[in-house]
């Protein structure tokens, strides 16, 4: 729960994605209740009405993540499974520090880092950090999805 992100703001990117880069969002995820009250609030938020794919099961969940043209993550499997499989990968963290968990060797300029506050260049660390997922914007999103359209998309 702490690498959550809020459902209105992912609503909002869901838009953003079909409105501005023609892309069907897919929600994908576990089935727990919490994240299927989650994907209610989004698919009901959205216009774009992403299609919930929440529970899948890992084979299918790494089918969809290689067939996407991009990926929106947490520091969550998703994240580390996209980048294994060369898709681009835009990294929503504030909870743990991205320097420690990655992504490693790619996309680290599609990284939304809310962990570390501005000129913090400290020591790596295993700390977390709560209440940190709320710092990220849809805008903040929206500005890496323009990095991705630019330098990625098309590409893999």
């Amino acid at each position: 729960p702490e690498k959550d992100w809020i459902p209105e703001r992912w609503a909002e990117v869901c838009d953003i994605l079909l409105e501005q880069h023609g892309l069907q969002p897919v929600l994908v995820g576990g089935d727990t209740r919490r994240e299927r009250e989650a994907a209610e609030k989004i698919i009901a938020s959205s216009k774009a009405r992403p299609f919930s794919a929440l529970g899948s099961g890992l084979r299918k969940l790494a089918s969809i993540l290689d067939a996407s043209e991009v990926v929106l993550a947490p520091d969550t499997g998703p994240l580390h499974i996209s980048v294994a499989l060369g898709r681009p990968v835009i990294s929503l963290i504030g909870y743990t520090d991205p320097r420690r968990t990655g992504p490693y060797r790619h996309y680290h300029d599609l990284i939304i880092d809310a962990f570390h506050d501005a000129g913090d260049a400290g020591p790596i660390t295993m700390a977390t950090k709560q209440g940190r997922m709320q710092r990220i914007t849809v805008a903040d999103v929206a500005t890496k999805l323009g990095i991705w359209s630019a330098d990625y998309r098309g590409k893999s």
